[in-house]
């Protein structure tokens, strides 16, 4: 097992014995993973999935957060639908615990997720609306910091540098606050690509460089190897072809080290346009070869026929043709394959979103109606225990003026047969003893109300124990 995995073990456990500090502990065990093999890191997150099914009712944060690890590691392993689905699921755990922080991880995760199929607004609406939120009450900085990085890379995507430039520093600053240093060097590369699209190459430089400080000190070499590459795709459009070779032969080394084959394989394919453009056929089609080999593994159409075309292209102008026209052949071939399964993709994701859409809605919808049946369910209460107190007050009134009625018989029968007899001025004990009574009637009323409501409080949980046996 890997050893960083086995270290989120023993904080697992530690957290199992004693479950504090529930948004630290998840947020401590998101960054570390993105370097991890998604085998053992989709385990390690089950794991604690089934443990927080077993307390779900007890600690419901934990569920809720535990379901969107689930989604989380869905989203890095590439299995969009499952992360969509999962990311519903504790969207409607947080809302119903009313936890705004939790449901803006969801936005966030559903931007990222959004992006990744193709959907550029919507990916703008869900994050915007996570980092409003995230960035007011500080609640779960990892994702703060996640999703400042995914607006920026947006911005940079959609060729609005201006905006990414800014997007890009806003993320440094998160990044220091939170100490991640793996976000800071992806900003300050990135600010190095939209500087460089900028044309301020001289700025752009500053930044890779920071970005490659930052690099030399981490560990995570999965996003050191991007800022390489990128740096190599910097120093090509330069001309600087010694610096291009340098950096992508680097970052290579690292994808190949560590089985990152799709970034080897855009590696290989740098390294090819390289030498092309130093007039090294011979190394251009070597390394077009070993890119053949991964993307045949990864079985990754678009890198494949973009494999055949830049052969068939070299080979033509080696003059060997019978070898550029086999190429561009199967360039044909599965070029079509692809534009075809592009199309049905592109409908499996339309109908991927619009479910999730759907879903998002439906949660909306009942949570309104959960609201709206809690605020009938209390008038319908209030309106209850008035009309409860107002029947125990009517029975207490009736009861007391019996009691009343026999108090002043009782007090009548003992002026007329005990007083009378030994005094003849007995106007004022009359009076007294009338004045008594009277003022005994509101007490009296007040403890036989007190013992109608706690008789009828007995009755009620007497009956909500033999209903719940029942």
């Amino acid at each position: 097992m890997n050893k960083q995995i086995e270290k989120l073990e023993q904080d697992f456990t530690a957290f199992q014995n004693n479950p504090k500090n529930i948004s630290e502990f998840f947020s401590s065990i998101w960054i570390p993973i993105l370097g991890l093999p998604r085998d053992e890191v989709k385990a390690f997150y089950q794991k604690i999935y089934d443990w927080a099914c077993q307390n779900k009712n007890i600690e419901p944060k934990i569920f809720a957060l535990a379901t969107f690890n689930l989604g989380f590691i869905s989203f890095h392993s590439e299995k969009y639908d499952d992360a969509l689905k999962y990311y519903s699921e504790s969207e409607k755990l947080f809302a119903e615990q009313n936890d705004l922080d939790g449901v803006a991880i969801c936005n966030s995760s559903y931007g990222g997720t959004y992006r990744a199929l193709g959907n550029i607004d919507l990916a703008l609406k869900y994050m915007n609306e996570a980092f409003h939120q995230l960035s007011k009450t500080h609640a779960y900085p990892i994702f703060e910091n996640i999703c400042s990085y995914g607006l920026a890379s947006v911005y940079l995507e959609i060729k609005s540098n201006e905006k990414a430039v800014e997007a890009f520093k806003s993320c440094i600053e998160i990044s220091i606050k939170v100490n991640n240093r793996n976000f800071e060097m992806l900003a300050y590369g990135s600010l190095g690509e939209a500087y460089h699209n900028l044309k301020q190459d001289d700025t752009a430089l500053d930044y890779f460089n920071k970005a490659l400080e930052i690099g030399n000190t981490i560990g995570n070499k999965n996003f050191y190897s991007r800022v390489l590459t990128d740096l190599a795709v910097f120093y090509f459009d330069q001309n600087k072809l010694e610096k291009a070779v340098q950096y992508n032969e680097e970052a290579l080394a690292i994808r190949e080290e560590f089985r990152m084959i799709g970034g080897a394989v855009t590696n290989l394919l740098q390294s090819a346009k390289i030498c092309q453009k130093q007039n090294d056929s011979g190394g251009a089609i070597n390394s077009l070869n070993r890119a053949m080999k991964l993307a045949e593994e990864l079985k990754v159409k678009p890198k494949i026929f973009q494999i055949h075309l830049m052969l068939s292209e070299i080979y033509e102008s080696k003059n060997e043709l019978e070898k550029a026209f086999a190429h561009f052949k199967l360039y044909q071939q599965i070029s079509d394959e692809v534009y075809k399964e592009d199309g049905e993709k592109k409908l499996k994701r339309s109908e991927m979103i619009f479910e999730a859409e759907l879903t998002k809605k439906e949660n909306v919808i009942i949570k309104q109606q959960k609201k709206q049946i809690e605020k009938t369910n209390i008038t319908l209460q209030k309106t209850i225990d008035e009309l409860t107190l107002s029947k125990i007050n009517r029975k207490a009134k009736t009861i007391t003026t019996v009691i009343a009625i026999l108090l002043f018989i009782v007090e009548d029968s003992l002026l007329h047969f005990v007083i009378a007899p030994h005094t003849h001025e007995n106007f004022f004990i009359s009076l007294a003893s009338n004045f008594a009574v009277v003022f005994c009637i509101k007490p009296i009323e007040k403890l036989v109300e007190h013992y109608l409501l706690h008789r009828f409080v007995k009755v009620e949980k007497d009956y909500d124990v033999m209903y719940s046996i029942k």
